[in-house]
């Protein structure tokens, strides 16, 4: 059940000749706001080696990207929130709502980035296909945003799972060598295809999450280069579940439980090493309730689990100063209770403070790298949440079919 694909692709920006040339780049800028300031702005960050490429090159940058997830237009997410950020980093931008007016201002000032409106305010931007009219709408509003570049850049990886007109039909409208992907998009795919072929052994990987469906295809993908699986909160759940451990009143997922079943006797016959939690962080009744710590064994009928505790920690913390690898993904604990990361923090400080490369997957697990003030002694944090999942998964990233890609 290893469905690995392996996407060898790289960016052709640096041979591209970008003098007086427009480039619309689509970026994945969805950063977290709150009253109208960026809380975290690793996205934003990760995007800059592209742009100072682009502005070397003498190109004109039209920006593009989404932030949240707006059925219509809601000024409190609008694109216009970045500008401060970007001035701030010495980076002269305009902002734009209209994309007639765009166009006009798309041949001016080239050393001025053009920040468009959020893309997920254009009806066009989902492309729907369920009726003619909306393809209709997707495509002329692909043809508009088309029309503001001479190249299209794709650089939002994060993105590249799902099929919105920015990300899938934009670039069709530009021939084969008109189009490419980012420095980000290529940096993604060689780490994370590092894990898939040949990471520094030995290779351990930290899983926790609610998603056992999610996360099963990519225990699979891993398993002949995996050496070590530590198991957290919510998934731990099942895998025990299916061992007929105690759990509590913790998540599990009743749909999986013969595929864990399936799973651990695999690695077994493989000799990957499973571990367990021995204790864990409980909240009473529910996620939200009182906090508390408890031995597995005696894990209370009204227990969740909500992170392990610090006995855990001491044998994952173990490991990992063995690894040659370590990749973590899915947050256990919340950053709205900060105090369920005390067990994540000591974890992320031992990742970094060890000899081996460490990956963080998903965007919930940076925020909280960044949070605890680490973020920078990580080697690599994926900018994807889900695409950092398919792609482990071996599933088709819609983002990438138009560029040119080799290597099964």
């Amino acid at each position: 059940m290893n469905h690995t694909k392996i996407i060898s692709i790289s960016s052709s920006l640096p041979s591209l000749d970008l003098h007086n040339k427009r480039v619309l780049l689509r970026a994945d800028l969805n950063v977290p706001i709150e009253n109208g300031i960026i809380t975290d702005d690793y996205r934003l960050q990760a995007l800059l080696p592209t742009i100072d490429l682009i502005q070397q090159k003498g190109g004109k940058i039209i920006l593009a990207t989404h932030i949240g997830r707006p059925k219509q237009s809601d000024p409190t997410l609008s694109t216009e929130h970045l500008i401060p950020w970007f001035k701030n980093h010495g980076y002269t931008i305009t902002y734009e709502r209209d994309l007639t007016t765009a166009f006009t201002k798309s041949t001016q000032d080239y050393n001025t980035i053009l920040l468009l409106e959020n893309m997920r305010f254009f009806p066009g931007e989902k492309n729907d296909t369920s009726t003619s009219s909306a393809c209709q709408n997707a495509l002329y509003f692909a043809q508009q945003l088309a029309q503001l570049g001479d190249y299209y850049v794709n650089d939002a990886f994060a993105l590249l799972h799902r099929t919105d007109t920015s990300i899938t039909r934009v670039p069709e409208l530009f021939t084969p060598d008109h189009r490419t992907i980012g420095l980000l998009i290529e940096k993604e795919l060689r780490m994370l295809n590092n894990l898939l072929e040949k990471p520094a052994k030995p290779f351990v990987v930290i899983l926790g999450g609610g998603k056992v469906a999610d996360k099963l295809p990519i225990l699979y993908a891993l398993i002949n280069t995996v050496d070590v699986i530590l198991l957290g909160p919510a998934i731990v759940s099942t895998f025990l579940k299916a061992q007929n451990k105690p759990i509590g009143k913790s998540l599990i997922d009743n749909n999986n439980l013969d595929a864990c079943s399936r799973f651990i006797a695999q690695a077994h016959n493989r000799t990957i090493k499973i571990i367990f939690p021995v204790d864990y962080l409980i909240a009473r009744e529910t996620f939200d309730g009182p906090l508390s710590y408890t031995c597995a064994e005696t894990l209370p009928s009204n227990g969740v689990s909500v992170l392990f505790g610090q006995r855990t920690v001491d044998i994952f913390n173990q490991e990992i100063k063995k690894a040659g690898t370590v990749f973590y993904n899915c947050l256990m604990g919340t950053v709205k209770r900060p105090e369920t990361l005390a067990e994540v923090n000591t974890l992320f400080r031992t990742m970094a403070d060890s000899p081996g490369a460490s990956v963080i997957g998903g965007g919930d697990s940076v925020a909280a790298a960044q949070l605890l003030g680490i973020g920078q002694s990580i080697d690599f944090h994926s900018t994807g949440g889900g695409a950092t999942l398919a792609y482990l998964a071996g599933q088709d990233l819609p983002g990438l079919s138009v560029f040119t890609i080799t290597g099964e």
